[in-house]
């Protein structure tokens, strides 16, 4: 039994690496990052790709199949890349299972309290209470020893973008979603 033997690739399951790049070519907008108010680093872009896939889950979730092969499969391909990322970065082999162990539990934490946030239902309604809610577990998340370093306004517009984000996926098909044409 290997280290990431929980991320097995799942046969019944479609490939969703289309699916999986675009989540990352959303994540990876640099108006998100310094000027967007997310850090530039490794757990700014870890925290930017766990709430955009968690935001496709959430609408994978509202067709029934967030919690089959479909969603699994997307979860294991995401902490794959966060594998391979940090081998590029050069963790060493013996200090990788440990981190994606720590990773994958930060990412049910994260899931967690954003739920709690939006509530379980997707899409949400983008009101001032959602947005603020969000934003707070924003803050929790991209500045966990610092809370006075974010700003308020930025963390805002990141809410609202991940809320038009949501309410967006509603209407594009399961078929586009796996794609990646959304």
């Amino acid at each position: 039994m290997g280290l990431l033997d929980f991320l097995s690739l799942n046969k019944s399951a479609p490939d969703l690496t289309p699916a999986y790049t675009a989540i990352m070519a959303l994540a990876r907008q640099p108006d998100h990052y310094g000027d967007g108010g997310v850090p530039d680093s490794f757990d700014g872009r870890f925290d930017m790709l766990a709430a955009h896939v968690h935001v496709v889950l959430r609408r994978l979730r509202s067709e029934g199949v967030a919690r089959d092969d479909i969603g699994q499969a997307l979860f294991d391909i995401f902490f794959r890349d966060m594998d391979q990322a940090m081998r590029e970065a050069g963790v060493g082999d013996l200090g990788v299972g440990k981190k994606i162990r720590k990773m994958a539990q930060a990412y049910y934490g994260r899931a967690a309290a954003y739920d709690e946030a939006l509530g379980k239902a997707a899409p949400v309604k983008a009101d001032v209470k959602t947005k603020t809610a969000l934003a707070e577990v924003l803050q929790r998340n991209l500045y966990p020893d610092a809370p006075e370093a974010a700003d308020d306004k930025k963390l805002k517009a990141l809410a609202s973008y991940l809320l038009t984000l949501e309410n967006d996926l509603a209407g594009v098909t399961l078929d586009n979603i796996l794609a990646g044409k959304f």
